[in-house]
């Protein structure tokens, strides 16, 4: 009969300890979750080769951060997260980059079909929605509606990410958060495209 296998937890604790197991328990941790941060880092940058080295870069990130872990949330929550703010950074830095040679055109053109009177009004409509999602929804359906609408991310991830325990996910955070939202909207929403 094989051990069973040790939790997140338990290898945590050791490669926190620095002695000869740290190592070990961090390889572990490394196989048990490189596939899902590759996968992660794939969604990010949408290139394989730039995933392999945002997912490296990430492992070195929790290597040298496993300190600030406080086990508030699952590891898989926190290891998302610094994935997360690592294509972030990454996105950033090349923009500067792109941005910085192009120095010799030192300011954006003018949309001509944007006049003043229609940015007033997108920005309106974006205020609404702002106050809909805190006063029409849960804080979960909020979170669920954000991941999904504005991360990108898929319904399985979300339910995964947040550890959903109802059968249908988060998909049942979207419908109910989306009829809310159209209650307040009315037929507003499905006309202008807004979200879905």
């Amino acid at each position: 009969m094989e051990p069973e296998p040790e939790s997140d937890e338990q290898l945590i604790a050791r490669a926190r300890q620095g002695d000869e197991g740290a190592s070990a328990a961090l390889d572990t941790l490394f196989r048990r979750y490189h596939p899902k941060v590759a996968a992660w880092c794939l969604r990010f940058c949408g290139d394989r080769e730039q995933a392999a080295d945002l997912a490296q870069e990430v492992f070195l990130r929790v290597h040298e951060r496993l300190d600030s872990f406080r086990g508030d949330s699952r590891f898989s929550t926190w290891l998302y997260t610094v994935t997360r703010r690592v294509a972030i950074n990454r996105g950033q830095a090349a923009q500067l980059r792109r941005a910085e040679s192009l120095d010799d055109l030192s300011a954006e053109p003018v949309d001509p079909a944007q006049d003043a009177e229609s940015v007033a009004g997108q920005a309106q409509v974006l205020a609404a929605f702002r106050q809909a999602m805190q006063e029409d929804l849960e804080p979960l359906e909020a979170r669920v509606l954000y991941l999904h609408y504005v991360e990108g991310m898929t319904l399985p991830a979300i339910t995964d990410l947040l550890a959903l325990p109802n059968r249908s996910g988060a998909k049942a955070y979207v419908v109910g958060g989306r009829r809310k939202l159209e209650r307040r909207f009315g037929n507003w929403l499905r006309r202008e495209g807004a979200f879905w």
